[in-house]
């Protein structure tokens, strides 16, 4: 008896999902050493600025000598170890220096007139002035996007004829404020001193993730870690020929 063979229609096709693209994004060179100054005894002592880093770098003359390397830098490519941006210079010793800087933007190879346009330079002679300017550079940040934060001699201000209750008042929004503008535009933060300040630089430190004190003394480099992510604190000497944190540095220091 022959079978009657019953055919079934086949099951319809089940559409699967395309499988997702993968997207493998290569951490730069930023992203995983952070923003270099360029002067080894500082890159060798607090590493690089990244994103979410608060600094305080105090130590006459290599302050401001970092400070304007990190500007330069900071105009670099990704490739380069910078971020292709400009970096916000808020000057509240009007110590910024115009021949420091276009020399080392000619050592890095950029045209050190296009590097002065974009560099965004503020000064503050009081230190209401310099709150202002810190507390108000949300408006800098949303129009030309800086990639970096410098307030240079954070402390110059804060004289002794200054009342001790206002100072530390005053310097109390200026702390909350560096903090508020790290956390909104994960910029790195640089702050310079000559030197530190008994009264405040406490309330620096505690919204800091790095600080340091760099100091040449005749032939040799005292470099004092305070405070760091990941290195212990502690104090290094370094034998050196004596030389100053000046434009003579550029020959010797520049990695």
């Amino acid at each position: 008896m022959a079978e009657t063979e019953i055919l079934e229609m086949p099951p319809p096709e089940v559409k699967r999902p395309a499988p997702e693209r993968l997207e493998v994004k290569y951490a730069t060179g930023l992203s995983l050493l952070g923003l270099t100054s360029g002067l080894v005894s500082v890159d060798s002592l607090i590493g690089g600025l990244k994103p979410d880093t608060i600094a305080l770098l105090t130590g006459s003359g290599i302050g401001l000598r970092a400070a304007e390397g990190y500007c330069v830098r900071a105009q670099l490519s990704e490739a380069e170890g910078g971020s292709k941006g400009s970096a916000f210079f808020i000057d509240a010793g009007n110590s910024f220096d115009v021949y420091l800087f276009t020399a080392l933007a000619r050592k890095h190879h950029l045209d050190y007139d296009s590097a002065l346009n974009r560099q965004l330079l503020s000064r503050a002679f009081t230190i209401y002035e310099l709150r202002s300017l810190i507390e108000d550079s949300e408006t800098v940040f949303a129009v030309r996007k800086p990639k970096l934060l410098i307030v240079s001699e954070v402390f110059s201000l804060f004289t002794e004829d200054i009342d001790k209750y206002e100072a530390r008042r005053v310097f109390r929004n200026i702390v909350s404020s560096v903090s508020e503008i790290s956390k909104r535009e994960r910029v790195p933060i640089l702050l310079t001193s000559a030197t530190r300040h008994e009264l405040i630089t406490p309330i620096l430190e505690e919204r800091c993730s790095v600080s340091a004190d760099i100091a040449q003394e005749d032939r040799r480099v005292r470099s004092r870690l305070f405070k760091h992510p990941w290195k212990a604190p502690g104090e290094t000497v370094t034998e050196t020929r004596p030389q100053s944190y000046n434009q003579d540095t550029l020959q010797t220091e520049v990695a």
